[in-house]
Formats: structure tokens, C-alpha cells, sequence
């Protein structure tokens, strides 16, 4: 996480400074309009104002080395908090919230009230063909899953149940294989 100083804007971008840098020897990024908040909003300068210190994550560098950030992934610092201490391969507990056609959501063990972070794939439910997935879990359901990513920009945990299920070659299978 950076400490920037919002300097302008350009387009729907948001310049920043490095905050711990001054004058001439001011390291200037931007954050895009996307990275900007959480919140929908037409346009940067609704929540930010020139001067005005905010923090950042540092997502990559582009256009001449130019420092591009994210404020988003600082909006909330419980929910950043909670991200962080996430790790990939981690077997984690929810409760099922919802389930759509696109996908389950799963309110996590631990995650900041009010918030809904887990989110699995219908691809990482099963190893079996199902047609929706209502046919592998409900809303209300307790399930254990093993975390794919834990992302601070989208403020989301991607889970897979499929990760932590027997697969289509069982242990015996695969010695079989490897055997011959």
C-alpha cells in the first residue's frame, strides 16, 4: 500500500504523487477510472479532490514506467485486512448466500459484516456435469472450499469445492497409469 497525493486529473484518470516525495523528485502515477472506487461514479473528481492524501495498492507500471494504482483496493481496510490474510490453497468455511446460474456467492467465515466475499465458479463446484448449480449446493448450505485467488481490487475470494473432491482419476487410478 502507497500514501499518494491526488494532483489532477486527466480524462477520467486520477494523477497522483507519491506522498513521501516532493518537488521536482515526485514520482507521478495514475489510477484509471476503474481502480478509482468501489462505488459507481461518473466521474473521479466526485470522491477525490486535488490534494487531498488517499492510500493505494501499486498494480503494475506502463507508458514509460509510469506507476499505475488502485485505490479501490484500499477503500474498505477491514475488508483489504481480511483479503490479505488470505492466502491461495487455504481450505476456508462459508455459508452459501446465493446461487446463480453464473456462479455461487458465500459469505466467509471471518469477512468484514455486511460483506459477501467468497465466490466459486460453476466450473469449481463439481467434477460431476450438473445443469445449474442448485444441483450441487443451496443458499444456506455450510461448505469448505480451498481458495483459488483472494483479490483486493475486486474485494472478492475465488473458491473451488472441486479442489478439495475426489477427481475423475482417484490415487488408485493415477498409479495404474503411471505403472504401465
Amino acid at each position: 500500500m502507497r500514501r499518494v497525493k491526488v494532483i489532477g486529473f486527466e480524462g477520467s484518470d486520477v494523477l497522483v504523487s507519491l506522498a513521501d516525495t516532493e518537488g521536482a523528485d515526485a514520482e507521478i502515477g495514475r489510477i484509471p477510472r476503474h481502480e478509482a472506487s468501489i462505488r459507481r461514479v461518473e466521474h473521479p473528481s466526485e470522491i477525490f479532490e486535488v490534494g487531498q492524501e488517499i492510500n493505494a495498492e501499486e498494480i503494475g507500471r506502463w507508458d514509460e514506467d509510469r506507476l499505475c494504482l488502485s485505490a479501490r483496493a484500499c477503500e474498505n481496510p477491514a475488508l483489504r485486512s481480511f483479503l490479505l490474510s488470505i492466502e491461495r490453497d487455504q481450505i476456508v468455511t462459508g455459508t452459501v448466500s446465493e446461487v446463480h446460474d453464473f456462479g455461487v456467492f458465500v459469505h466467509l467465515d471471518g469477512e468484514p459484516d455486511g460483506l459477501c466475499t467468497g465466490f466459486i465458479r460453476v466450473p469449481d463446484l463439481t467434477w460431476s456435469r450438473i445443469s445449474h448449480p442448485s444441483e450441487s449446493v443451496e443458499a444456506g448450505q455450510r461448505i469448505t472450499g480451498e481458495v483459488i485467488v483472494a483479490d483486493t481490487r475486486s474485494g472478492q475470494v475465488t473458491l473451488s469445492l472441486k479442489a478439495l473432491q475426489e477427481g475423475p482419476l482417484t490415487s488408485s487410478s493415477a498409479r495404474v497409469i503411471r505403472s504401465q
